[in-house]
């Protein structure tokens, strides 16, 4: 269960592209899958959701290989977050869709923009805190043959990364990056204006990317990961001393950079993306505001139905 994850809700709730690269940190594979409900269409975020309890086990597994004395007790732990994120962490995505349909109606100013984004912050943080116990149940019996599995994974997803993102020439990159966030775009308005577009173009100029940053961020993360399981199998500490390494260590995730330069960057590539949305969204026309109230409200139909499927 100690997966570094570069895929997240985010990319689908007014993040762009590239800030899902980065976004969400080590562990975040299980907001990703129970989370299913807010990507895609209706059916199919409800066939994902309604099937999110194999797809979480066969997902950690891949990084992982449990063995034969973990898999039961995987399968039920995975089984009791599905059932308590569907009672009580559904019910508040609705209340933040219907929310945020408000808000976008309103043409949202940064400030408000800062805030959606907080609040998605924070349900994925109480989803990790929730599973701390099951995270630190797994780390305790975690051998060495798995550590080893999960080594190669992470390597092997940074090699993936590499031929993505870092052998592509630096026009190929621009070509690419503009190519989603405008398909990003078109998804949440229907068509972007040829105005808006000058936008999001100015904005990537001046925010390129930085690929090697974000290996070097994300190879980092997982050495954290590796050193914190290490800890544990090498200290046995109790289950409770465990498990508050386990929570420190997801609190830890959500803390900003203790470099100074770094979380000034941070900062303000964060501060530059809100004013983009902004600025989109002030100049929208009904008829685009109307497309993303209804592709919200979709979500929300779709948060309603699996409540409501017990």
């Amino acid at each position: 269960m100690g997966a570094d994850v570069t895929t997240t809700l985010t990319q689908n709730f007014l993040h762009s592209s590239e800030k899902s690269i980065t976004r969400y940190r080590w562990m975040r594979v299980l907001l990703l899958l129970f989370s299913l409900c807010l990507l895609g269409s209706c059916s199919t975020a409800r066939l994902g959701y309604s099937n999110a309890d194999t797809l979480a086990y066969w997902w950690l597994d891949g990084y992982v290989d449990f063995n034969s004395s973990q898999k039961a007790k995987v399968k039920r732990d995975i089984d009791q977050l599905l059932s308590w994120h569907r009672t009580t962490q559904l019910p508040q995505y609705v209340q933040l869709l219907s929310q945020t349909q408000n808000t976008l109606a309103a043409s949202p100013g940064p400030v408000e923009i800062e805030a959606t984004f907080r609040q998605v912050e924070q349900l994925s943080q109480v989803i990790l805190l929730k599973a701390v116990p099951e995270l630190t149940d797994f780390a305790l019996t975690m051998d060495a043959s798995q550590k080893a599995h999960l080594t190669r994974k992470f390597d092997k997803n940074n090699e993936n990364f590499r031929d993505k993102y870092m052998d592509l020439k630096p026009e190929k990159q621009a070509k690419e990056r503009l190519k989603k966030v405008m398909k990003q775009a078109d998804e949440w308005l229907g068509s972007v204006t040829r105005e808006q577009e000058t936008m999001i173009v100015r904005y990537l100029e001046k925010h390129p990317p930085n690929y090697a940053q974000w290996l070097e961020d994300s190879t980092a993360r997982q050495r954290i990961a590796l050193q914190l399981l290490i800890q544990i199998q090498t200290e046995k500490p109790s289950r409770e001393a465990a498990q508050i390494m386990v929570q420190r260590a997801i609190l830890a995730a959500y803390e900003p950079s203790e470099q100074a330069e770094r979380r000034t960057q941070a900062e303000s590539s964060r501060a530059a993306m809100q004013q983009l949305i902004s600025s989109i969204l002030r100049v929208a026309s009904q008829e685009q505001k109307t497309h993303a109230r209804n592709k919200l409200q979709d979500w929300i139909d779709d948060c309603k139905y699996l409540i409501a499927k017990k």
